[in-house]
């Protein structure tokens, strides 16, 4: 059985295709929920994975061009995976390859919402930012939109 998984990251980065890395899981007991506890339960990885890309695209900048949005990735991952406890009830899962025919569905910023994220972080510092970004939602792509999503 796969464990489903969220793998912070950018829209850059998803185009040099990331191929090994972490994501945000649900512990053992989370992933035996059932009904609207295990999806909230699986939101809340997504968010937290949400929130890591958001650190990583905003810390990770140079300054010589504005940052990548951030994008999370839902995969599913083989039980097999190194796991280890992340914060109560989340655990990080290493991925040492990632399978693209595994990949679930892609999550990314509304452009007008990042961009405000960006100045925010460039007025106010790195975790008003992260504030501004923790009220809003990620838009949800197919994976067989990923193209579309990477043309300029």
């Amino acid at each position: 059985m796969a464990i489903r998984c969220y793998i912070p990251t950018t829209l850059s980065a998803l185009e040099t295709a990331v191929d090994s890395g972490y994501a945000v899981a649900p512990d053992a007991e989370a992933r035996g929920l059932r009904g609207e506890e295990g999806e909230a339960k699986e939101f809340d990885a997504l968010c937290i994975a949400a929130a890591l890309a958001a650190t990583e695209a905003l810390e990770g900048r140079d300054g010589s061009a504005p940052p990548s949005p951030r994008a999370v990735v839902a995969f599913d991952a083989p039980e097999t995976c190194p796991r280890e406890m992340l914060i109560e009830g989340f655990e990080l899962v290493r991925l040492e390859r990632l399978d693209p025919s595994a990949m679930v569905s892609i999550h990314v910023d509304e452009p007008d919402v990042w961009e405000r994220a960006v100045a925010v972080a460039e007025a106010e510092g790195l975790e008003a930012a992260e504030d501004h970004l923790g009220d809003s939602d990620l838009l949800w792509y197919d994976v067989t939109e990923l193209p579309d999503l990477l043309r300029p």
